[in-house]
């Protein structure tokens, strides 16, 4: 997940130092070049938070196939727009991931770059985190891909007999809304409610302390998948930023976690 790799990256010694403010993030590889363009927009959305100017990717045929789907594409722009770095590009600094050892990130109240392994939140005690609010939404977790995620993780929920906790608010906010078209087509909507899932309309929504997701006091948790957590972004609560997949997960749950942990409910 997108969302997880960038969580990663921001909590590098590099960036927690503040080397890339005013820098310009590229990512690149074999990993990148297989993320669909909403993945895509999250790395490069959120190289913001990292004191970077912005994020780039190299275009290339999944550019091009969604231009296309989108009715945006003229065959011209392969030699007039399409750039890519030099081969002898010079950088100020590299980053290595290798994306099939990546497990869920979670980014601690206060700032996006206190990334942190999922399971490394208790620090090994087993403690678990309770929440109030789970918030999927704002430009960062509100695409169609951020959709079929919560989708999927709440539809399994269901084949387990398990739904939202009833002390637990999970709001799912469409991006715009072509996504919320996209999401009534492919029965989204009925699916959210069923495992009690509450949908908004179209906005940055709580990501700007706007509407349902945002906390009411400084004793409430919640757990987002916006982009950032700085004191007072979503409410007087603490918020902790983590991929659509966990978000939804811990709505199951009642603490953050992952789809993992659905058994232990179940059994």
């Amino acid at each position: 997940c997108a969302k997880d790799l960038m969580l990663r990256i921001l909590a590098a010694p590099y960036i927690r130092e503040g080397n890339s403010i005013g820098k310009v993030l590229e990512f690149g590889g074999p990993g990148v070049q297989l993320l669909n363009m909403d993945e895509r927009a999250t790395l490069t959305n959120i190289a913001v938070e990292g004191g970077a100017t912005t994020g780039i990717i190299e275009a290339d045929q999944v550019t091009i196939d969604y231009l296309k789907s989108q009715g945006r594409w003229n065959e011209e722009w392969l030699e007039t727009r399409f750039f890519r770095s030099d081969p002898d590009a010079e950088y100020a600094h590299r980053f290595e991931i290798n994306l099939n050892e990546l497990t869920p990130m979670v980014a601690t109240p206060g700032d996006p770059r206190n990334g942190v392994g999922l399971h490394e939140l208790s620090n090994g005690s087993g403690t678990q985190i309770p929440i109030n609010i789970a918030y999927g939404g704002s430009c960062t977790g509100g695409k169609k891909t951020d959709m079929d995620m919560y989708a999927e993780v709440l539809a399994y929920a269901l084949e387990q007999g398990l739904q939202v906790q009833d002390d637990v608010e999970l709001y799912i906010q469409f991006g715009s809304q072509q996504i919320k078209q996209y999401a009534e087509a492919q029965g989204y909507l009925e699916l959210f409610e069923r495992a009690g899932a509450k949908t908004i309309n179209p906005s940055c929504g709580a990501c700007i302390n706007a509407g349902p997701g945002v906390s009411d006091n400084a004793d409430q948790v919640t757990v987002s998948a916006i982009n950032r957590n700085f004191p007072g972004r979503s409410g007087p609560g603490q918020v902790y930023l983590a991929s659509p997949i966990v978000v939804a997960a811990s709505a199951v749950m009642g603490y953050i976690s992952d789809p993992q942990e659905f058994e232990k409910l179940a059994s």
